[in-house]
């Protein structure tokens, strides 16, 4: 049995080539979850919550398998089967992890080609909205990188109409427009190049109060001078947008660095960059309590990648480094003694509960799962809180060593909340 299951768009479903039909809306968000989940099995109460938000019928469990009944007569019985407590789509073929796999062995083309408009078209909940964003979010990315690959091999006619789309989208991102202006600027249109640049200087002065990046202006300043458009290269990516003030962060049950609003920082001076860190990022030891966050496995199994935890100081890495991207958001580096810097980030940008936080992993512009703000709930604490998800960020068991550092419900809990410790 193979069973195809496509999101990138409309729902599309198939069994051995054969396309099914699988009921209305509500219906086709229940196979959503289970299709973001493919393998995993999904709990009637997350069912609940994905499917519907804060606002579920009088009895959603009825409803659920009600949903579910339909769905096997339609897919097949063994294709959602129940497993350690839950519902798990059993299929072979999900666009949405076929995208994903392509992006990460540098597969672009084939990636984008999938899409066949926005993500769950049609379908709405709170919870599929941030994974839609989180899509979109990867989508811009491999566009932004299969542009460059264009660009690099010569290829700048293809792409030009393109990108002046998305940087008509993307008004703030940087390294957009400097790939609008290389491409522009070679195919002899280097006065709408340099009209590029300006309309960028002026959005970021307006809405952020920063200026283009060293690597942008560098090129622009290579456009006005350049007479030959072949003689330019296109430049590595540009450092984000930075905030004019940073602030060093250490939380009482993960410590963390985050850049915050001018407002908070009536009283306090702004910290200088180390010598040993990258242009942009302040350093830090991360403490809470007698403990630092550091890098562990997972008790039960002891295998699996690396994940956040707390332990003994000793055991923490020698820095970590926060990212200011422009206006409340941060990325957060990890200093790996052997991978090297390397970007905090959910498991695989999962935005269920209790999905772990990863310390090292490649470092993306614009993904939202690497991106965090910081919520006031009292004086010098704040709740961290994920871009992608409306979840928190919470330790297992505070202050405890080797407690984990997930993602949980917003409950208000003192493991929710980060004190700030200048360092």
């Amino acid at each position: 049995m193979t069973l195809g299951i496509g999101f990138l768009g409309d729902a599309t479903v198939s069994r051995d080539g054969q396309e099914l039909k699988v009921g209305h809306a509500r219906q086709q968000c229940v196979l959503a979850v289970l299709a973001v989940e493919a393998g995993r099995p999904v709990s009637l109460d997350q069912l609940t919550e994905r499917v519907w938000g804060d606002d579920p019928p009088a009895k959603p469990r009825d409803a659920l398998h009600g949903y579910l009944y339909r769905l096997r007569q339609v897919l097949g019985d063994d294709a959602i089967v129940r497993k350690s407590g839950g519902y798990a789509l059993v299929a072979s073929d999900v666009d949405l992890h076929r995208f994903e796999q392509l992006i990460s062995s540098g597969r672009h083309e084939e990636a984008l080609a999938l899409w066949r408009g926005e993500p769950f078209a049609g379908l709405r909940s709170p919870w599929l909205d941030s994974v839609r964003d989180r899509l979109l979010q990867q989508k811009h990315v491999a566009e932004t990188e299969r542009a460059e690959i264009a660009l690099r091999e010569g290829r700048h006619g293809e792409v030009l109409t393109g990108l002046i789309a998305r940087a008509a989208d993307h008004p703030l991102d940087e390294r957009v427009t400097g790939q609008l202006m290389l491409a522009l600027h070679r195919s002899g249109r280097s006065a709408e190049a340099l009209e590029s640049f300006e309309r960028l200087r002026r959005t970021l002065a307006d809405e952020l109060g920063t200026d283009p990046s060293a690597v942008l202006r560098d090129l622009h300043h290579r456009i006005l001078t350049e007479a030959e458009p072949s003689g330019i290269e296109l430049p590595e990516a540009g450092k984000p947008v930075r905030r004019r003030n940073s602030l060093v962060f250490a939380v009482a049950g993960v410590v963390v660095l985050v850049a915050v609003l001018v407002t908070v920082l009536v009283n306090q001076g702004t910290p200088t960059t180390p010598s040993s860190a990258p242009t942009g990022k302040y350093a830090a030891r991360l403490k809470a309590g007698d403990l630092c966050v550091t890098e562990g496995r997972d008790r039960q199994t002891h295998d699996g990648p690396p994940i956040a935890v707390q332990g003994a100081c000793s055991d923490a890495p020698p820095q970590t480094l926060i990212e200011p991207l422009g206006g409340e958001n941060d990325r957060i580096w990890w200093n790996h003694p052997v991978n090297g810097l390397g970007c905090l980030s959910a498991m695989g940008g999962s935005v269920q509960e209790g999905a772990r936080l990863e310390p090292w992993d490649k470092c993306r512009d614009d993904l939202t799962f690497q991106q965090f703000r910081f919520e006031r709930v009292g004086q010098d604490r704040y709740r961290l809180r994920p871009l992608h998800t409306d979840l928190c960020v919470g330790v297992q068991e505070p202050l405890a060593p080797g407690a984990e550092v997930v993602l949980e419900k917003c409950t208000g809990g003192a493991d929710q909340e980060f004190a700030v410790e200048r360092i």
